[in-house]
């Protein structure tokens, strides 16, 4: 409490550090992706070198150690990290195209980024929106829980149940699995917006000036019209899936806890349990992978969600090298950009913190300042990773339509192309016989 003004100067501290970073990534990410490439690399050959350094150490002070279960995991570790090195370095050497592609498209996506600087407020957006809804839902899940009859028990009459009928609790539940639709929902249509404006940008006129030196421009509301006009279907296709998931996560999650409770400590049941919570958080991302690239599809052609998932899976699959460079750098790169941001934010809060207020300790206020300021950073960072993968189907799509035959072409993606040469091309191309609000007004394609 007696931080409290520190912790919230910290929040706009965090938000003026993020969109100075934004600026600075503008200009450094082409090095940064290198950067981020190999830190992977290090990190993997790192790791390795410190496990077997430390297994020595130990077995050079007691010989004992050697036959301890810790030497063998350090031993796997090690020859593991080395081996994943070695084949990392493998998939580079192999795929160095994709690579100078997946560094192009993050150096675009940093100018994308930098440029569209007002998307930072979208997620604020429909942040305040799904407290709205939340609010809502809440008061309206109170008004159902309610309905019954009130029974009180004859030898305590402080407290009184409402039981419920069967259609009481059908409906309960149902708007539950409503809230969690609803979420996913909005979600979806934050996301929508930013695919919308990284394709816009994309294929803007970059021969016209622009005050801040960066060419392009993207269109927030015409993804926020066209996430309400034509695609609310797509994305309440999308976001059902998800829906569905959270529901099987959050029934297993009861399912195990009664488990975990009748097992007592048993280690199968615990290590069962994980290895099911595991999956279903591998299945819940992967899931709201395939969404955001079949909405990036679907902006792209038009096409219904079905459709535009399976033609982005196919997609991904066919330029799986391209997709993964820019997915693990584009990981490093938002590490690298969160990490930064906490720590900067800290930094400067610690000199607020001693010049506004006494406290016995720094350490506790600090260390909510950084966890906030990774959780905010993320918040708005979270955008890079949307605009990456939506860049790279573009550039894609150029590919797939004849625009660019050179196939090493980066050059940071030859200045995104033009508007009126990829215009042309899918005028003849079969995408633009789809019945698709695409070519409306002068946006893109």
């Amino acid at each position: 409490m007696t931080c409290k003004w520190v912790l919230l100067i910290s929040v706009l501290i965090c938000v003026v550090v993020t969109f100075l970073y934004i600026f600075f990534m503008h200009y450094c990410a082409f090095w940064l992706s290198w950067i981020s490439v190999g830190l992977i690399q290090c990190a993997l050959i790192g790791i390795g070198y410190f496990s077997f350094a430390y297994r020595k150490d130990q077995i050079e002070l007691d010989e004992a150690f050697a036959d301890d279960s810790m030497a063998t995991y350090l031993n796997w570790i090690t020859w593991l990290s080395w081996i994943f090195a070695g084949i990392y370095y493998i998939v580079i050497i192999c795929n160095f195209y994709s690579l100078r592609v997946a560094v192009a498209v993050i150096q675009t996506t940093a100018s994308f980024v930098a440029d569209s600087k007002r998307l930072m407020f979208i997620p604020l957006l429909y942040f305040f929106i799904t407290i709205v809804l939340a609010t809502m839902f809440i008061a309206g899940l109170i008004c159902v829980a309610s309905i019954g009859e009130i029974s009180v028990e004859s030898y305590s009459y402080q407290t009184k149940d409402v039981i419920w009928s069967a259609s009481t609790e059908y409906m309960f539940y149902f708007m539950c699995f409503g809230f969690l639709w609803v979420v996913a929902f909005i979600m979806a249509m934050n996301e929508f917006v930013i695919i919308v404006s990284a394709i816009t940008w994309y294929y803007s006129d970059k021969e016209k000036p622009d005050d801040d030196g960066i060419p392009g421009d993207s269109d927030i509301t015409t993804g926020m019209w066209w996430s309400i006009r034509y695609h609310a279907g797509t994305l309440a296709a999308g976001s059902l899936i998800v829906a569905i998931v959270w529901l099987i996560r959050i029934v297993f999650e009861y399912v195990a806890k009664k488990m975990e409770g009748a097992a007592g400590n048993n280690g199968c049941t615990q290590c069962l349990v994980g290895c099911i919570r595991c999956c279903l958080a591998c299945f819940d991302r992967f899931i709201r992978y395939i969404n955001r690239n079949a909405y990036i599809y679907c902006a792209l052609s038009g096409e219904s969600f079905c459709s535009s998932a399976l033609n982005s899976f196919l997609l991904i699959l066919k330029n799986a090298a391209k997709f993964g460079f820019v997915e693990g750098i584009a990981g490093v790169f938002m590490f690298i950009a969160k990490f930064f941001i906490a720590i900067m934010t800290t930094l400067i809060s610690y000199f607020v913190l001693n010049a506004m207020v006494t406290v016995n300790s720094v350490y506790s206020p600090l260390l909510v300042i950084f966890l906030f300021s990774y959780i905010i950073a993320g918040i708005f960072i979270e955008i890079f990773d949307t605009g990456a993968n939506t860049i790279l189907q573009c550039y894609l799509l150029d590919i797939t339509v004849g625009l660019c035959n050179d196939e090493h072409i980066p050059r940071s993606l030859v200045k995104f192309f033009s508007t009126q040469e990829i215009q042309e091309a899918m005028l003849k191309d079969k995408v633009a016989e789809s019945n698709t609000p695409l070519m409306e007004g002068n946006n893109m394609a």
